[in-house]
């Protein structure tokens, strides 16, 4: 049921939509909406930009054309919902029910947004975030999802046709089915993708990404497809750190009883691309890992005490258990990421009925992307989150009172209570 103190404002709003007098545009900016009830609203041109509308309930409303610049909507329920033309530029839809939902010309392209870092204002662009949403059978036809991120994302038989993915992340997506015809995905991230019957037909995918994603499975007649699709634009690794990784490999795959783990404390890694590998277990204490591309790698119970990290991409990153202790994150790319506890085995690899937490003690995450991060659990003593977003990460289990949270953006964040 919609709440009482909302009737008067979508009353008048509906005056508007339908030309009649006294009417007036529902304009509710930055105002607290979780978990509201607002099914089968009309909303259209609404101006609800910066609000947070965390897990409400809007399946089959009418949003087309509405200001959601900025809004945070995980776990919202937006099955489908029409928001043809809608201004998502910047939002937030992790883990979000868009099933069936119709976007057709959306622009979720980044957002220009101005934060707080002490003293002083840091202008900072930050990416649609769509990962782990349900998008199954949604129309996206025309939209623009420049740099989106929509790694892990269910995109079963949806349409993308015509539709702007430039520099977008759809790693672990699921893409059966989907109609991707015409589509721009020049420099797309498709790695590790499910590709069943695909529609790829006169599409772009020059300089896309394409590790462990088998195009055999999909239509791909007259598509851009250039030599580099499946090679990685950065500096390739060297030849001592591709043997090393492959021993780090054995390692994990012999339970330690073959290989070495991986050891590169106080190595000088800048802008090193390690994106998609398992390095559960390697050190990286005091390493110079800034502007490094860590999207989506398994990280679990890696050391990265005393780390430089600084505008790392770690999107969609599994840091379960992880040691960051002192690390500096700032500006940091972590939409999605797992820094929750991680269940310890014994050596027989049965369950030993205990979790080791990340330690975030003493690090640095001023201004970094977490939204929708994984948090759980983890140790917070004198860590800072100024000017970090936030929005609809999992606190439970934290110590927040430890942590310094000056300016950081917490709309949606699941907390203990108390």
């Amino acid at each position: 049921m919609v709440p009482v103190d909302l009737v008067p404002a979508l009353a008048a709003h509906r005056l508007i939509l339908e030309g009649r007098p006294n009417g007036q545009r529902l304009s509710m900016r930055g105002v607290t909406l979780t978990g509201t009830d607002l099914e089968r609203q009309r909303l259209s041109l609404a101006m609800l930009a910066g609000a947070d509308l965390s897990h409400a309930r809007l399946a089959r409303s009418f949003l087309d054309g509405a200001d959601l610049f900025g809004a945070n909507l995980t776990g919202a329920d937006l099955t489908e919902a029409t928001m043809i033309g809608a201004d998502l530029r910047g939002a937030t839809l992790a883990k979000a029910r868009l099933r069936g939902t119709n976007l057709e010309r959306a622009d979720l392209r980044p957002g220009q947004l101005v934060v707080w870092l002490s003293t002083r204002q840091v202008s900072r662009s930050q990416s649609a975030v769509l990962a782990g949403a349900d998008l199954s059978r949604a129309k996206l036809v025309e939209a623009d999802l420049s740099l989106a991120d929509l790694t892990g994302a269910n995109l079963r038989g949806a349409n993308f046709h015509n539709t702007m993915l430039f520099a977008a992340n759809l790693n672990g997506a699921d893409l059966s089915g989907a109609n991707f015809g015409r589509a721009r995905l020049k420099g797309a991230l498709l790695n590790n993708c499910r590709i069943e019957g695909a529609d790829f037909r006169g599409a772009d995918l020059r300089q896309a990404k394409l590790r462990n994603t088998d195009l055999s499975a999909a239509l791909l007649d007259g598509a851009q497809i250039s030599d580099e699709s499946s090679r990685d634009r950065r500096e390739p690794l060297s030849a001592v750190l591709k043997e090393l990784l492959t021993l780090h490999r054995e390692w994990i795959a012999t339970n330690g009883a073959a290989g070495a783990r991986l050891d590169q404390s106080k190595a000088a890694l800048h802008g090193t691309s390690l994106a998609g590998f398992d390095l559960s277990g390697a050190c990286f204490s005091e390493a110079d890992l800034t502007l490094a591309d860590l999207a989506d790698a398994k990280l679990c119970l890696a050391q990265f005490d005393g780390a430089r990290l600084g505008r790392a991409q770690l999107t969609g990153a599994d840091l379960s258990g992880a040691n960051l202790a002192g690390a500096v994150l700032d500006l940091a790319h972590m939409a999605g990421a797992k820094l929750g506890p991680m269940a310890l085995l014994t050596p027989e690899g049965r369950p030993a009925g205990r979790d080791w937490p990340v330690d975030l003690r003493g690090a640095s995450l001023r201004g970094a992307d977490l939204r929708g991060a994984d948090l759980r659990g983890v140790r917070l003593e004198g860590t800072t989150f100024e000017g970090a977003n936030l929005a609809g990460a999992d606190l439970r289990g934290a110590d927040v009172r430890q942590a310094n949270f000056t300016d950081a953006s917490l709309t949606g964040v699941l907390r203990d209570h108390g």
